[in-house]
């Protein structure tokens, strides 16, 4: 929830039962110093729930790709699964990795590398439904979350992925690791360690999608 609306809210509740307490002013200058106490108090609660919404923001997304931290996501997709099993859809989940990326980095350096990351980040963004998510589970390795979307979906949008990043990084390649709940796991842990794993055994070939099997 937009912690704005919710500052300037409980200020507005304050300027009730202020008046409700006090009641109304008695005359027309006290009326005005009240109304302008209570404007005063609504915007510092606004401000003060924007403040406390950019420092959520900050703490749920990586300073330089601007996806969902490991810690965020991982509660998303546990909330996700939980909220499948009860209405019975099924929950899609790619890890990507972006391939040589530590020989890029060698060659061209951190800088170079860091941007690299942003604009891969970027493309996984683009290549999504406004309902899914991505996150940056560690250093070039990315995940992506897909809600009612069955394998087949998923692997959709995985070839989109690396179409598109071959086509906007010159050629960078990545490899792709995906498992569905239920199909493939029955818990957000189990989804997660699936695949990964096959994240992993793509990495061994790059450019390369591994699905898990029934």
């Amino acid at each position: 929830m937009d912690l704005r609306w919710i500052g300037l809210g409980i200020s507005c509740l304050f300027t009730l039962l202020w008046t409700a307490v006090y009641g109304l002013p008695a005359n027309q200058q006290t009326a005005v110093l009240a109304a302008a106490a209570a404007v005063l108090q609504a915007a510092v609660g606004y401000r003060m729930g924007l403040y406390a919404d950019r420092l959520r923001e900050a703490a749920y997304l990586d300073s330089l790709t601007g996806a969902l931290v490991n810690r965020r996501f991982f509660e998303l997709l546990e909330r996700e699964v939980e909220r499948a099993r009860r209405h019975d859809y099924p929950v899609t989940l790619l890890f990507i990795d972006l391939d040589n990326f530590k020989i890029f980095n060698d060659s061209h350096g951190h800088l170079a590398g860091d941007n690299l990351l942003c604009r891969f980040a970027d493309i996984l963004k683009r290549s999504i439904r406004a309902q899914d998510s991505v996150g940056r589970w560690g250093g070039e390795e990315f995940v992506i979350l897909l809600p009612h979307a069955d394998t087949q979906h998923g692997v959709t949008v995985g070839e989109r992925i690396q179409r598109n990043v071959r086509e906007d990084l010159g050629g960078v390649t990545v490899s792709i690791g995906i498992a569905s709940f239920p199909a493939h796991a029955s818990t957000a842990t189990e989804l997660a360690a699936k695949a990964d794993t096959l994240m992993y055994e793509a990495k061994k070939k790059k450019d390369c999608i591994l699905v898990a099997e029934q």
